[in-house]
């Protein structure tokens, strides 16, 4: 297992909170604090990302803004000029943050040769020096940990990578930013563009003497003052700055606004005649319309709306759910040609008991029937209704053979299939269609759900891993069907409560009568806030222009994305109050 969480999570896939506690922390039981514990763990570090399961991720370094990432600054002492024929002697390197060195690592090696006589003046790395270090192999293994989620920096820097790579016996993965290459596109004009050279020229000595620690701090001294030069000439990703050195760099960044924050929003590209092409939302307006010209997107359609495109126009919202929201109405009015996905009416799929059947079972559907029907929905994914039938499968003794056989079935036998245990049709749509309704309109079922999470937990604390991690996805699908049907479908004053991005906080989301109300984040301390917000929703303000069944599906389709989710009933401010502190003390744990 990887030492740091990065190397972790790429090596394994996205994890829960709970599984990132107990197999990367060592905390086999958190204790709820599972959540809690991870954030902080990855706060303000653009390498994660949560996904809209509650999973935490890696994102490509390339996506990464320049001053985001990390960067492992290094150097490489050869005994020759091919990595075919040589050896590896030193490899130095230093960790940047913030533009700080962090970290360094030295370390001399084996090569498993005799170095040249010419190499040895050069470097002063003798035979006698490499005799009892590890070999190379073990070195650029260490080294390959120590660089891991960072990208890579380097004077003439495949050369390095391609000794790194000798000894490895593979492909080094992350993104490498050459700062040769980087100084002649940034620095024109100069004699020389040896690394000597670069350091007298910005005049941030030392000077490197071709060892390879001091060669890498060398390097990221000049490294570091390429860094301003990259911005202004509009280049602030990763990506982007890796392109530079393949002469694929996009020549239209100019057109994105310099101001453009990072902060939830809606943005325009617009061609020369001030005509809007395409209308997309973001989390980060400046991640996200940086990401059209940093060559990662190879999609036909972006490459073509890049080209058209005469400029880019934003407006800034103040959350995530009001940018969506926005650019449906935008899209609606505007009618982008590039927004043609964005115009056509997006499919819904529901969750039907048919009442015509003697026992009905749960099924998708794409559409109600229009027959005698419990039709439920609509909801954004079939795979979350499929994940919620499943589950109701393993809570009620759901029909489960067509009942023409001598005895029971094999579900009948453990109890699990309603009509061979015993059951009539009266009985079996009481227990069975009645609270499958109920339970899934939040109006009810919760001991049901809780036999779930006690059968997840067993099997967790038995090791059993998988069949923890599938009945988790099963309970969540379900929370969320049910929770955001609970809220858009109640009658009265209702919220649903989620954990917010900002770690510590919670975000409030209270509906009246199917119709929302009001949203807020609160953080601890701002108990005022949370009765001022509840008074004028139970008052009758605050109510937020929601037009109509599809933006409500949005809406719904944005709570669905929440982990984890809460909804409870207000007839009194303090009643919002409650809610929000258990959910800040970390009482409530989904």
């Amino acid at each position: 297992m990887s030492s740091n969480l990065y190397g972790f999570l790429r090596s394994r896939g996205a994890a829960s909170p709970e599984e990132i506690a107990r197999e990367f922390l060592a905390i086999p039981d958190a204790n709820g604090e599972a959540r809690g514990l991870v954030e902080r763990l990855v706060a303000g570090d653009g390498r994660f990302a949560w996904d809209e399961q509650g999973m935490l991720g890696v994102v490509n370094l390339a996506s990464l803004e320049l001053d985001e990432a990390e960067y492992v600054v290094f150097d490489v002492e050869t005994t020759g000029s091919s990595a075919r024929e040589g050896g590896i002697t030193e490899i130095g390197a230093v960790r940047l943050r913030g533009g700080r060195n962090v970290e360094e690592f030295a370390s001399l090696a084996n090569p498993g040769h005799s170095i040249d006589p010419f190499v040895v003046r050069l470097t002063g790395i003798t035979d006698e020096m490499v005799r009892g270090a590890p070999p190379a192999s073990e070195v650029a293994s260490r080294f390959e940990g120590f660089a891991e989620g960072a990208v890579l920096v380097g004077h003439n820097v495949r050369f390095d990578c391609a000794f790194v790579e000798a000894a490895l016996g593979r492909a080094l993965q992350a993104p490498a930013l050459d700062t040769l290459k980087l100084a002649r596109l940034l620095v024109p004009g100069l004699r020389r563009y040896r690394l000597a050279s670069l350091v007298e020229y910005f005049g941030i000595g030392p000077n490197p003497n071709h060892r390879a620690l001091a060669d890498a701090s060398a390097t990221a001294r000049v490294f570091l003052r390429l860094l301003p030069l990259l911005d202004e000439m509009g280049v602030t990703t990763v990506g982007e700055a890796a392109s530079l050195r393949r002469g694929r760099r996009r020549s239209k960044r100019y057109i994105i606004p310099r101001d453009l924050p990072h902060a939830p929003g809606v943005y325009y590209f617009v061609d020369r005649r001030g005509e809007v092409l395409y209308v997309g939302k973001a989390k980060d307006l400046r991640k996200r319309v940086g990401s059209y010209f940093s060559g990662g997107d190879g999609r036909r359609k972006v490459a073509r709306l890049v080209e058209e495109a005469a400029g880019v126009r934003y407006r800034r919202t103040e959350s995530e759910l009001e940018a969506l929201l926005l650019e449906a109405r935008e899209i609606r009015r505007l009618l982008p040609r590039y927004n043609a996905a964005g115009r056509v009416e997006r499919a819904g799929w529901y969750v039907r008991l048919d009442l015509s059947q003697r026992y009905p079972v749960p099924e998708r559907v794409a559409a109600p029937g229009g027959g005698e029907e419990i039709v439920l929905g609509p909801y954004g994914s079939a795979g979350m209704v499929d994940c919620c039938i499943e589950a109701l499968g393993r809570i009620f003794p759901l029909r489960r053979c067509p009942g023409e056989g001598d005895g029971p079935c094999f579900y009948g036998q453990m109890g699990r299939c309603g009509p061979c245990s015993g059951m009539d049709e009266q009985e079996y749509r009481r227990e069975v269609v009645q609270e499958i309704a109920a339970l899934l309109r939040g109006r009810g079922g919760e001991e049901k759900l809780e036999a779930l999470r006690r059968e997840r937990d067993r099997l967790a604390a038995r090791l059993e891993f998988e069949g923890a991690a599938r009945l988790r996805d099963l309970i969540l699908g379900i929370e969320r069907l049910r929770a955001t049907r609970a809220a858009i479908g109640a009658e009265g004053v209702c919220a649903v409560l989620s954990a917010a991005s900002e770690s510590g906080c919670v975000e409030a989301f209270t509906f009246r009568s199917g119709r929302l109300a009001g949203y807020r984040t609160f953080c601890l301390g701002e108990e005022e806030k949370v009765r001022r917000f509840a008074r004028g929703v139970l008052g009758g303000r605050w109510v937020e222009p929601v037009r109509g069944p599809d933006e409500l599906r949005i809406v719904a389709g944005y709570l669905r994305r929440r982990v984890p989710l809460k909804v409870v009933r207000i007839e009194r401010e303090d009643d919002l109050l409650d809610a929000v502190l258990e959910m800040l003390s970390g009482a409530f744990s989904g």
